[in-house]
């Protein structure tokens, strides 16, 4: 049995999250013994009980920041209170103490780490108050919500989980009748709800009082409006007041309440909300994916509220006013965003797409991986590693579906759902995998042991609901790679483009030297035939390995999207590129380069980093690994030297900190290409792996489907598809191209991925698209956006400089071709444009040349 300590309280934004950790550790650990250390007189002594847990109180309370008496009780209660609290752990041997932040979390962690005794923090704010900070050195992992939290804590220590939150509070899809009727508000008006915290906030009621007497009621509008116990009667008094001086003024439907005990029916009624910006409403708050104006309180340490609303205006996911302004300008920001349709659709968007709905289930993995590492590993491989059902929402993604027959391979039984039938979920019937097309619970397997899901799910997924609902276990995509990966030494490859064929190319080098391998791919080897494989163990070369990199061998991808690299520790880590992408999830290019470096700081001690020299990153904790650049120049650890072209492929010799390899044929073309395999010949050399063996594997490395794959290559007619999706992947293609036919016309389709990368990176896309002698132009390929106004493929052609140019529709793209007849054909693009690779190759291989 585990036996786990949570200490902390004193506010609703302490006790809850702290009350959501204890409940994910029992989902995992069914008979785990929890006890909650709490403060005498707070109100965790009320609702832990509540919640089914026990609980014991010390007579701690906060140190006063201005003169007062009760600064003279502080030592002594804080003695007696440290004395408890030891007494308390000596008697129940904890395994692991989590402190979640108030009063008595200062005495039960200090006293956990001077036994000893593993321990966790949970920060939920930008700022951290001073007991954590001083007890982050003490401590073994520190869980934030907030990127750059290494000003205050050590960064080995740190983990993004995000905070946890009450998932009663934020489930709401399909509520919104029920709060209608239960808050009385009238079906078909806007519902603005204002939200200041349990207490309120005298800035927000004032602001909303004046807004509410000094606008015309027009009968479109009506308010949800909590505001606190302090401050109900005086606006109560305040509004009656109004209506008896002028009838005609003031907003008229208002629902007026000192505090909502059904936040869940509160934002389901929401059609824009006003709130304060602590740490756990913000959290909640992305979870609901409302538009929303946040008013920073003023009163807290170090501003923290305001760093936490800009974290979200910075990604256009928020409007923030400040508390200072909110009297003058919030009414006049209310109206305006209501009257603006697309301002509150990309504010919903924008701020659902940063909701974590897992960070309970995140720290409670990390706190039960603190306890044992054999006994969790056993516990890992019997919960994740080896379930005997296992589904998968969203299973035919590349990612997903590498997952997928792993756990085939391992014995389990696999179904799953997705979108669209495609020639990869075809595949994966043919292996054994029960899949449906349908959005239907009624195809559902019975109890699965395990449910993977991916980003792209959005929330309101009919499935996704049933499975959250009847509390069946589910794990994102990436966490449960994170947790495969850790049984091995991993070599994860990060680049927002390269990783795929870089990953591909180590692991055919690592299946030729015989290394036991195991890999997960972002595309289809065409060495393989598959995403997936798993070699039988062969330590012939392992064993010469100089201790980096020692046993099994796992090759990932390391996903950017959503984050989801962050849940790996490779032993090799690589990154090939780190352009600006992605930026309806980073907001710009700096934030997306951060965490790039945050990806850094997940390389296991004594590894490695293989960096492209120029990308702009800053390792981070480089004294515990060793970092390598390379790049297609001399001046680097490594790169390639004497590089010529023969008979369309690449010669040159490979020059690394110990010398060089000669003559050296890359067996594929394209100068992107060889950049990518001195990546993956630099990891190949780190790892122990012998020159011949290098050389046979690069010589016969075959590719990847959609990365410049040739489909047609005949006198008078090349085909070549690639799934080129950002500005300099279609550089780099295009360029691949020219460099090979430098006398033929490049004819290029184009089917642009996402309504915001194409906004984000229009001017790009044309500038690349430029570099081919004719374009033609699909529409752009929505996948989980809402078309974005005025963001169109006319917009992106009226850009792009080129006189043979032109804008054709999917269905008329096959006559289109047949009637051109191009010399060099290029199909680029993510979306499903790839559906018709297919029937372009078999026109193309029927048209006589």
């Amino acid at each position: 049995m585990k036996r786990i300590i949570i200490s902390g309280g004193g506010t609703g934004g302490h006790i809850f999250p702290a009350i959501a950790i204890a409940n994910a550790i029992r989902a995992k650990v069914s008979d785990a013994d929890i006890l909650f250390i709490g403060a005498k007189g707070r109100m965790e002594m009320e609702k832990v009980p509540e919640a089914g847990y026990q609980i014991k109180g010390l007579t701690i309370s906060g140190f006063q920041r201005r003169l007062t008496w009760k600064n003279l009780l502080f030592p002594i209660k804080l003695t007696a209170s440290m004395l408890k609290a030891r007494s308390i752990i000596a008697n129940f041997k904890p395994d692991v103490v989590i402190g979640v932040g108030g009063y008595a979390s200062g005495p039960t962690l200090r006293m956990a780490t001077s036994r000893k005794i593993p321990t966790l923090i949970q920060e939920q704010n930008s700022f951290p108050g001073i007991t954590n900070r001083l007890l982050g050195g003490r401590v073994q992992k520190i869980c934030v919500a907030y990127e750059g939290m290494n000003k205050y804590f050590p960064q080995s220590k740190i983990i993004l989980t995000g905070n946890p939150i009450r998932q009663d509070v934020v489930k709401i899809k399909g509520k919104r009748d029920e709060a209608f009727r239960y808050f009385g508000l009238v079906t078909g008006l806007k519902t603005l709800v204002v939200i200041g915290g349990s207490l309120g906030a005298g800035t927000i009621n004032q602001a909303i009082l004046k807004f509410v007497m000094e606008t015309a009621d027009n009968g479109n509008l009506q308010i949800l409006w909590q505001t606190g116990k302090y401050y109900y009667e005086n606006i109560k008094a305040g509004l009656e007041a109004s209506k008896t001086e002028n009838q005609k003024a003031g907003i008229e439907n208002i629902v007026l309440l000192p505090f909502i005990d059904h936040m869940d029916l509160a934002y389901a009624a929401a059609d824009l909300i006003v709130s304060r910006a602590g740490a756990i409403a913000i959290s909640e708050l992305c979870v609901v994916g409302k538009p929303v104006i946040l008013v920073p309180s003023p009163n807290v340490t170090e501003d923290h509220q305001t760093k936490n609303a800009r974290a979200l205006e910075s990604r256009k996911a928020a409007l923030l006013i400040p508390d200072g302004e909110a009297i003058h300008i919030l009414g006049k920001t209310i109206i305006e965003t209501l009257a603006n349709e697309q301002l509150q659709t990309d504010l919903g968007r924008n701020i659902a797409a940063l909701g974590i709905t897992d960070a309970a289930d995140k720290i409670a993995e990390i706190a039960l991986s603190l306890i044992s590492p054999g006994s969790q590993n056993q516990n890992r491989k019997s919960e994740i590693v080896n379930p005997k059902s296992i589904y998968f929402l969203g299973i035919g993604g590349i990612g997903m579906s590498a997952l997928a027959r792993y756990f085939l391979s391992q014995g389990a039984t696999v179904s799953g759902y997705d979108k669209t039938a495609t020639d990869l979920t075809d595949q994966l019937i043919s292996e054994g995998m029960n899949i449906h097309f349908t959005e239907d619970i009624t195809l559902l397997p019975a109890n699965p042991d395990l449910v993977i899901y991916t980003p792209a799910v959005p929330a309101d997924h009919q499935e996704f609901r049933y499975f959250r609902e009847h509390e069946i276990p589910m794990k994102k995509r990436a966490e449960v790679l994170g947790i495969i990966s850790r049984n091995h030494s991993t070599i994860a490859v990060a680049g927002t483009h390269g990783k795929t064929t870089t990953s591909t190319m180590i692991a055919h080098m690592f299946r030729v030297a015989g290394v036991e391998t195991m890999a997960f791919l972002g595309g289809i080897s065409n060495n393989y035939g598959t995403n997936f494989f798993a070699e039988p163990r062969n330590n012939k070369v392992a064993e010469q390995l100089p201790g980096k990199a020692r046993g099994s061998f796992c090759v990932v991808e390391a996903d950017e999207y959503d984050k989801s690299f962050l849940q790996l520790s490779p032993s090799i880590a690589v990154i090939t590129s780190a352009d600006a992408d992605h930026l309806d999830i980073y907001g710009n290019h700096e934030d997306l380069k951060k965490t790039f470096a945050e990806f850094t700081s997940k390389i296991v001690a004594g590894g490695s980093l293989v960096l492209k020299s120029g990308t702009g990153i800053t390792p981070l904790n480089t004294g515990d690994y060793s970092v390598y650049d390379y790049a297609l120049t001399s001046g680097v650890a490594f790169s390639a030297i004497n590089v010529r072209v023969e008979d369309g492929l690449y010669h040159f010799d490979f020059a690394h900190p110990g010398g060089m390899i000669s003559s050296l044929v890359l067996g594929v073309p394209g100068k992107f290409n060889l950049e990518n395999a001195i990546a993956a010949l630099a990891v190949g050399h780190l790892a122990g792996i012998d020159e011949q063996h290098l050389r046979t594997a690069l010589r016969s490395y075959q590719g990847v489907q959609r990365r410049f794959e040739f489909r047609i290559r005949r006198s008078g007619m090349v085909y070549i598809d690639d799934y080129a999706h950002h500005p300099e992947e279609l550089r780099a293609c295009i360029s691949a191209a020219r460099e090979l036919y430098p006398t033929k016309k490049i004819t290029g389709v184009f089917q642009p991925h996402l309504f915001s990368r194409t906004r984000d990176f229009a001017d790009g896309f044309a500038r690349s698209l430029e570099l081919l002698d004719e374009l033609i132009l699909l529409d752009i390929y929505p996948a989980r956006e809402k078309p974005i106004a005025g963001i169109t493929s006319q917009m992106l052609l009226d850009l792009v400089n080129l006189k043979v140019k032109k804008l054709v529709l999917k269905d008329d793209l096959i006559r289109e071709l047949r009637n051109s007849k191009p010399e060099v054909l290029l199909t680029m693009g993510a979306g499903d444009i790839d559906r018709l690779v297919a029937p372009i190759t078999e026109m193309l291989s029927a048209q006589i040349v």
